[in-house]
């Protein structure tokens, strides 16, 4: 018996049982919740592969243009940065619906936390992202 024919039959039971509201609003719930999990376990495996296919191109990179070149060096950072910047943003959506789905204090302090790591990380992260980029690429368009 699949796990959704399970949650059919205590639909089912439910609405017999009791109201036939509860049995389609345990039933919609349920699946909302295998959902939502599904999405979370899919954004985490989104900026896990961000993080894994910039890394490779990052050291592939590396390894071509090893100190040819400072500005060369900076803008490899520059995007290496960038990259690991969307990674954050794609973890801290994972945690927003994790806890769209239990939402307990206990769940929602975690996510405070996290929030609150992540941003600050991502700050600081952008703020040098920001400055390599004016070393990088000065208004002028010549490089330094």
């Amino acid at each position: 018996m699949s796990v959704y024919s399970a949650w059919i039959a205590i639909a089912l039971d439910s609405a017999s049982s009791a109201e036939h509201t509860s049995g389609v609003t345990l039933l919609a719930e349920r699946l909302l919740q295998e959902f939502a999990m599904f999405l979370k376990v899919f954004l985490e495996g989104i900026a896990i592969l961000t993080v894994a296919i910039a890394l490779i191109l990052t050291l592939r990179k590396i390894f071509r243009l090893w100190r040819r070149d400072r500005v060369l060096q900076e803008t490899i950072r520059l995007e290496l940065g960038v990259v690991l910047a969307l990674a954050l943003e794609f973890l801290l959506a994972a945690d927003i619906v994790g806890t769209a789905i239990s939402p307990s204090w206990d769940a929602v302090a975690k996510l405070a936390a996290i929030t609150g790591i992540r941003t600050f990380l991502n700050f600081f992260l952008q703020r040098e992202v920001r400055e390599l980029r004016e070393t990088a690429y000065p208004l002028d368009g010549k490089t330094q």
